[in-house]
């Protein structure tokens, strides 16, 4: 039954004062009346009259609705008033105008709706749970539980207050039986406790399972033997709040002053009890003194989401949607910033979702009016799909060495407009922005001289396309950065963008994917294949033998935007492998416009023949320029210098020690491609040796 508001009473009683005072004081006929009257409602259309022509649709109806039964009143006693004599509608008008007004309640019912939504299904929430778990048990004994509080923000651990029928103690209870109701260890139940100023009909339970009996330790305790511990999960690391939602545990730490919070996230998971490719645990850092955990009750990535052309197309700072982060909030990437483009990387083994991230660049592009190339190592048929809605796709050294030529001069013309225009590139630029997709990049970059002019050109666009309005984004299933010199300036132009790390190969780490392209200290979770899927050794110790398939993980992994990682999924583009009907119509926009260079560029690269057929066979004056371009001496890279080094048997760690400005990951990957060449022997693990 719905209830009745206090105001709507009191308003039904000012309509009856209302329509008596309508139907007795126009035949007095009193000038002060009838002015006050006009006053009155005069004041009232004039008001109505200001909301009408300065406010919303909705909010204009609301004020009508309120200001009506001062207006129709108004209009009524006008009216009596303005009839000589005693007419018998004079008497009838304000008895209909109170009724109407009554039923109908415009004043109080614009801002008042009856509740009409259907009680709770059912309890909702940590405590709410726990106190319906004891209602409908028969251990309560018809008492019931108050003031629950949870001790343990992933466990079942509680501390409630048992209360008794009135007047009645609260009876004594059996601890097998409550251990029964809260499916907990008998010895987790501890027995009731007196509460300070109340009597026998109130008592404290608690219940403790997570390894803390009563004077044991704490969840901050736990937190500080687990996780802050100096060779722990975040090293001396302390709680600072814990938040329970549903589904989900956010514990927020900090290390301190002067220290930056690091991550172990398999170490952390194993803290939690959870299995790390279970994906339930995200921990995330700000940069500085401060870590976020969250533990969620099943993985939050296993959901799509689908992109939009609104969600693809970048707004006035350049920021544009690539995924849903974990929390469910948008995560984005950017096309520019004050100092104009940004680079951006993408890296994800075959089937993570890597073309996918790239298609959706494409089309954020596009749809800012961006210029796009892009080039494979190898044809690739859901990339040809996205071809068809830019400037130019093509595949093979060639037509990427061709497409990097042609932006290296590109950037000469561009700067020539800029001296011309009085400013580097900027939305009120004479030209459009042009972003080259590079992919498979470590394939393309090899000792061929179209390879080593691919990196040349890759090196000049990514350290001074900026402010000509030139963007590259480096695509692969790694990144070996010393392919393009792994000089430390081209690794901050490149990490101030946006970087999207999805899963990687098994075994290789995000750091050693990107090879240094993630800030100091910070370790990103691994992605696995499947969510769910496969047995576990339990499952194989009681004789399981089906296998699960799990959840494909394709999308799921880390954007970074010049900022902490944040783990999130891309959206969902359909790009069938099979050449059938995919949706990027509705992604680029609308009536398939593709944009491309101005005349004047397109007039000067033309002079130089730079802007023709990308795929015609190369010509002998193309390789000229090629050497040219790249120096006739050839570049010592990690190999060669690892392959001076080598004097004896070494270790891994003694030619990296040999080699300092050489990553890591570099290293050991040059060492494997020796190896697999037969030029350097390997006579016992991690140990390497010349063949003589």
């Amino acid at each position: 039954m719905m209830s009745r508001p206090l105001p709507v009473t009191i308003e039904r009683t000012a309509y009856g004062l209302g329509a008596l005072s309508l139907a007795v004081l126009p035949q007095l006929d009193a000038g002060g009346v009838n002015a006050s009257v006009a006053v009155l409602g005069g004041g009232c259309a004039w008001w109505l009259y200001r909301r009408a022509t300065r406010s919303d649709f909705r909010t204009a109806l609301v004020a009508a609705q309120r200001g009506l039964p001062v207006i129709t009143g108004a209009a009524a006693y006008a009216a009596a008033v303005a009839v000589p004599g005693a007419r018998w509608w004079e008497y009838a008008a304000p008895l209909a105008w109170g009724s109407l007004m009554a039923l109908w309640l415009p004043v109080t019912r614009a801002s008042w709706t009856p509740s009409t939504a259907p009680a709770p299904a059912g309890p909702s929430g940590f405590a709410e749970e726990t106190a319906a778990k004891w209602a409908a048990s028969q251990a309560a004994q018809q008492t019931r539980l108050v003031n629950v509080e949870r001790l343990h923000p992933t466990g079942k651990d509680f501390t409630a207050v048992v209360v008794a029928p009135a007047g009645l103690p609260v009876p004594r209870l059996d601890q097998d039986a409550v251990a029964a109701v809260f499916d907990v260890p008998v010895g987790a139940v501890q027995a009731l406790e007196d509460i300070h100023g109340s009597g026998p009909g109130r008592k404290r339970i608690t219940i403790t399972p997570s390894d803390r009996k009563a004077g044991g330790r704490s969840f901050e305790e736990d937190w500080d033997a687990r996780v802050g511990c100096h060779d722990g999960a975040i090293p001396r690391s302390r709680v600072v709040k814990v938040r329970q939602d549903p589904g989900r545990v956010m514990i927020l730490a900090e290390v301190p002053s002067g220290q930056v919070a690091t991550i172990n996230h398999a170490q952390l998971c194993s803290a939690f009890g959870v299995k790390a490719e279970e994906l339930r645990l995200i921990a995330e850092t700000d940069g500085g003194t401060q870590a976020l955990v969250t533990l969620y009750d099943t993985s939050p990535l296993t959901g799509t989401r689908y992109a939009t052309r609104d969600m693809l197309t970048p707004n006035a700072d350049g920021y544009w949607v690539i995924g849903t982060a974990h929390d469910g909030t948008d995560v984005y990437s950017r096309l520019w910033n004050q100092a104009g483009a940004v680079h951006g990387y993408v890296v994800g083994v075959t089937g993570s979702g890597k073309t996918v991230a790239i298609v959706l660049g494409l089309a954020a592009a596009a749809n800012a009016g961006a210029v796009s190339w892009l080039a494979s190592l190898d044809p690739d048929a859901q990339l040809a799909a996205a071809g068809q809605y830019i400037d130019r796709q093509g595949a093979g050294r060639t037509y990427a060495a061709r497409a990097v030529r042609a932006a290296v001069r590109l950037m000469s013309i561009r700067g020539e407009i800029n001296a011309e225009v009085g400013h580097d590139f900027s939305a009120s630029s004479p030209y459009p922005m042009l972003t080259i997709d590079l992919d498979e990049f470590n394939g393309l970059c090899d000792d061929s001289d179209e390879g080593q002019e691919i990196v040349a050109g890759a090196v000049a666009i990514a350290e001074r396309g900026r402010k000509y309005g030139m963007r590259v984004c480096f695509a692969g299933q790694t990144l070996d950065l010393s392919r393009i010199g792994g000089d430390r300036s081209l690794r901050e132009q490149t990490r101030s963008g946006t970087g999207v790390v999805l899963r990687t190969v098994s075994g290789i780490s995000g750091r050693q994917a990107t090879e240094g392209m993630l800030p100091e200290g910070v370790e990103l979770a691994e992605i696995p294949t499947v969510i769910g899927g496969g047995l576990t050794i339990a499952d194989r110790m009681d004789g399981v033998t089906e296998v699960p398939h799990g959840a494909s993980t394709a999308g799921m992994g880390h954007a970074l935007n010049g900022a902490a990682p944040r783990m999130m999924r891309v959206l969902y583009v359909h790009l069938p492998k099979d050449g059938t009907a995919h949706n990027l119509d509705d992604l680029f926009p609308e009536g398939g416009m593709v944009s491309t260079l101005t005349p004047r560029e397109v007039a000067a690269l033309d002079a130089e023949d730079l802007y023709g057929d990308w795929t015609a066979p190369v010509t002998e004056a193309e390789t000229t320029a090629a050497q040219q371009a790249t120096g006739k001496a050839k570049r010592i890279t990690a190999k060669d210098r690892i392959l001076a080094a080598l004097t004896g048997e070494m270790t891994t760690k003694e030619i990296r020690d040999a080699l300092p400005d050489v990553a890591a990951g570099t290293v050991r990957n040059a060492l494997s491609d020796l190896v697999g060449s037969g030029l350097i022997a390997n006579p016992d693990h991690g140990v390497y040796a010349p063949l003589d």
